[in-house]
């Protein structure tokens, strides 16, 4: 079997990368297509032996860039005799549903995105949506709360819908530096050291994890929060920060390469997303043993973390009370993290290994 997996990016996903080399690995014939030039996800594949192609090109115009990617994908799956493509990210899978009329290969659309609300909305992302809905003849969904939005809020049938849990190679992960590790312990030294790791956007809820952080140290809490990435509400929090005399408080440190170093210092990983698919800063957290704190009704988190033994859940519209009520508590030692660390370890392994994911894939690939 020829496939053809179809990305816009050029960065590592782990998720992706483990599925690719899984597929090849059974014996069929991989290839990756990137909208974009040689990079780190390249490099990895090839480690791999893993076949790959770019084709990249300025977007001065948004029709006729993606009437040439569509004339170029279907001319590759022509050459390339493609039996199945598996189309990842709304920029690829916009093309893809058209390009499936143009030739013989079957086209599988991967979605990564759940809802999306508030300012992160966008006009040509909901009409994206719409457009590849109605085309696709199969959409992949990563979680539960996918499925639910994919098929109940856009009204998409069940059966154009498949469920399928991101996998994971987990050996690709570095272990942790024990060296780096205690350097960041000692440098933000406190007695509860928080990590989140999101994009600066409002979705991500900062707002709201701030005025808890800002709560608690007022009332003589040792705590220290580290916010690992970057995005457009750098400098309002950055203000904010100064603002409310937080800056011994809450670190603003940009883009990081050693994540796991970073979790791994932590004690607890809160994340107040309002929306996601299937987050992986948190199953890296568990890889890592750590408490996480996250929202119900949010992504997968629920498939897989259940309140109080294998993480702690909020309450997604109003989360605050609750993200009160658990970092006191974890403070005063009510909360025991480190066995909520463990089952989630446990919990992840079990549901995201990609030995236990590969076997979904097998009615697809026939």
């Amino acid at each position: 079997m020829s496939i053809l997996f179809y990305y816009p990016s050029n960065k590592r996903t782990i998720s992706i990368e483990s599925v690719i080399i899984g597929f090849k690995n059974q014996g069929h014939h991989v290839i990756l297509l990137t909208q974009s030039e040689e990079s780190e996800l390249h490099e990895e594949l090839h480690k791999d032996n893993i076949d790959f192609s770019t084709y990249v090109i300025e977007k001065n115009n948004a029709l006729v860039y993606y009437f040439k990617h569509l004339l170029f994908l279907i001319k590759f799956c022509r050459i390339n005799k493609i039996d199945i493509v598996y189309s990842h990210l709304q920029q690829a899978n916009i093309i893809s549903v058209f390009a499936q009329y143009f030739c013989k290969s079957i086209f599988y659309i991967c979605r990564h995105h759940s809802s999306v609300s508030g300012s992160d909305k966008n006009f040509n992302q909901s009409l994206f949506d719409k457009l590849i809905n109605h085309f696709s003849k199969l959409i992949i969904v990563p979680s539960k709360m996918v499925y639910k939005q994919v098929n109940e809020v856009e009204g998409v049938s069940y059966n154009k819908i498949k469920l399928i849990n991101y996998g994971y190679d987990f050996n690709k992960y570095p272990l942790p530096n024990i060296i780096e590790v205690e350097k960041i312990k000692n440098d933000f030294k406190s007695k509860l050291l928080l990590v989140k790791i999101a994009r600066l956007v409002p979705g991500k809820r900062f707002d709201i994890l701030f005025s808890v952080i800002n709560k608690l140290v007022k009332e003589g809490m040792d705590i220290k929060l580290l916010v690992i990435s970057g995005g457009p509400l750098f400098n309002e929090l950055e203000t904010y920060i100064k603002d409310n005399y937080l800056e011994s408080n809450i670190y603003l440190l940009g883009e990081k390469l050693n994540v796991i170093d970073y979790l791994s210092a932590s004690d607890v990983v809160p994340l107040l997303s309002e929306a996601e698919a299937s987050n992986s800063v948190i199953k890296e957290a568990g890889l890592v043993n750590k408490c996480v704190i996250v929202c119900k009704g949010v992504g997968d988190f629920e498939d897989y973390i259940v309140s109080g033994e294998s993480g702690l859940l909020m309450d997604k519209e109003n989360p605050m009370p609750d993200l009160i009520n658990y970092l006191s508590d974890i403070y005063n030692e009510k909360i025991n993290i480190e066995n909520l660390g463990l089952k989630l370890h446990e919990s992840v392994i079990n549901n995201f290994s990609i030995e236990n994911v590969l076997e979904k894939y097998a009615s697809l690939n026939k």
